[in-house]
């Protein structure tokens, strides 16, 4: 029998596999450079294609710097490659004159909580952030928005700060395909009404969700396009490299050399320790490359890049069963607990649709995944979350039924809305759209099982339990129908893209 290492929550358990059992691996990681700071000023100097930046500002301009949300790379970098992008092109506008009173930054958040002043600071450190006005996008807050077209299912509206500028400067770190080109712009800056016919369910009718030409990918970039007609953007795009872990601790982690004495003690410690533990722990992701230019032209560079650092290649085509560990942090639990509502969208609406070419697993296939599934929520952060599992799917788990139905309850309710404009928490539509994102992988696959999951919320997100690994593939036979499924395994993380 083959094995393999697959977290689950904050476990890191030892897997046996059947011997024909398809494990795929990520990448191994590409060199990072030393003065990534120095790149990107050559980047600003000599883009892509277009005018570099010392043509595009002069002394009285009026810049918006907007930078992704901080919610990927997961766990958070020891040093995040925005702030170095940040303080390099600070530097860069002001040898070309540009006053930092006339510089604003814009985290582009979505419907993600806000970021506090000092998780701020911590990210981008105390020199940028005290040099020029930071605000973070308010999908809510009408006054801030800008009406760029009427359209029938909704306006399209972006935050004013990209209109009432002289230039914008996007700087964009690529996490999936989709990062490439005004993606993450617009989502990120988007109000809610727009915002939400970007993420109907429609949008997620595609089997390919994550890759570009996707319906939800083509929304957002028709909207990027129309900005572009209306404001002046040059995008400046960092690429990082795998490296999730020291060379130290990922040598514990080789599946070869089995559960280590380390990852047995840390797997002994109480939940809480290694809760708290997780919670300050730090990636090694370094950026491997800086491009910029007219985003246009810098989406087919950064796509091919990343690519040759994320995306390895399978020769078996689709599979019968998927397999892969989950652990307790996500793109939306950072500095806070994962929930139920959160872990199904790490499953479903991310891990499922690492692919680029074939689905990972057939039409009618199974899915297993290792998480506790803890119905736990965050009652400051994810107070959202908790409604949308106690109140929503408790009755309905059809996404297209819900977005009729209760959105506009959830997303309407002052409380709700008060809490995501003032108190740091996620907007009242943020789990519908969570769970939309789910539509791909739950309509392709004929069974969903939880090893290792906690029943009540299995039975709520409409999974099916079990008690571990052997007992969850026993059960997808069953389902299946068959012997000997064939099955692949994504050992994770860091995450990575499979063409098959």
């Amino acid at each position: 029998m083959a094995s393999s290492l697959l977290v689950c929550g904050f476990d890191i358990r030892e897997v046996q596999l059947p011997d024909d059992a398809e494990v795929l691996l990520p990448p191994l990681p590409l060199p990072a450079h030393d003065d990534f700071k120095e790149q990107v000023i050559r980047a600003l100097d000599e883009p892509i294609s277009g005018l570099p930046l010392g043509k595009r500002v002069k002394p009285g301009s009026k810049v918006t710097v907007v930078l992704d949300d901080f919610t990927l790379p997961v766990p958070p970098a020891s040093r995040d490659a925005r702030r170095d992008m940040l303080e390099a092109l600070l530097e860069a506008l002001n040898h070309f004159g540009v006053r930092a009173a006339n510089v604003t930054a814009l985290i582009a958040t979505g419907l993600s909580r806000q970021w506090r002043p000092a998780e701020l600071t911590e990210i981008l450190g105390p020199r940028a952030t005290s040099m020029i006005t930071l605000r973070a996008h308010d999908a809510e807050a009408q006054g801030e928005l800008h009406r760029l077209a009427d359209e029938p299912e909704a306006p399209i509206e972006l935050s004013r700060l990209l209109f009432e500028c002289d230039l914008v400067i996007h700087l964009s770190v690529m996490n999936m395909p989709l990062d490439a080109g005004t993606f993450s712009l617009v989502a990120g800056t988007a109000g809610y009404r727009t915002a939400r016919v970007l993420n109907a369910p429609k949008m997620f009718d595609d089997d390919a969700v994550l890759v570009p030409g996707s319906a939800w990918h083509r929304a957002h970039t028709r909207i990027g396009s129309m900005l572009m007609e209306k404001v002046q953007v040059m995008q400046v795009a960092a690429v990082l490299n795998n490296e999730l872990w020291t060379s130290s601790i990922a040598s514990l982690l080789r599946s070869e050399t089995g559960l280590s004495r380390p990852l047995q003690m840390w797997n002994a410690l109480p939940g809480a320790v290694r809760h708290r533990a997780a919670r300050m722990m730090r990636s090694s992701y370094r950026p491997i490359a800086a491009l910029a230019g007219p985003p246009d032209a810098v989406a087919p560079r950064a796509l091919e890049l990343f690519l040759r650092q994320h995306e390895v290649t399978s020769t078996r085509g689709e599979a019968d069963v998927l397999l892969f560990g989950l652990p307790d942090l996500g793109p939306y639990s950072v500095g806070t607990a994962q929930n139920p509502v959160l872990v199904a969208n790490l499953a479903l609406g991310l891990v499922s649709n690492l692919f680029t070419k074939a689905p990972l697993v057939r039409e009618g296939g199974v899915i297993v995944f290792l998480n506790p599934l803890n119905p736990t929520f965050d009652a400051r952060a994810h107070r959202p979350h908790l409604d949308f599992y106690e109140k929503v799917l408790r009755l309905e788990r059809d996404p297209h039924a819900i977005h009729e139905r209760y959105e506009p309850y959830l997303a309407s309710r002052p409380e709700l809305t008060a809490d995501y404009q003032r108190r740091y928490a996620f907007h009242g539509a943020h789990p519908l759209l969570a769970w939309y994102q789910c539509s791909a992988a739950r309509r392709r696959t004929s069974r969903i099982i939880v090893a290792g999951g906690d029943p009540r919320a299995c039975a709520r997100l409409g999974f099916m339990g079990a008690s571990d690994v052997d007992d969850a593939l026993r059960k997808a036979k069953e389902a299946l129908a068959m012997d000997a499924p064939q099955l692949r395994v994504l050992e994770l993380p860091p995450p990575f893209f499979v063409r098959a």
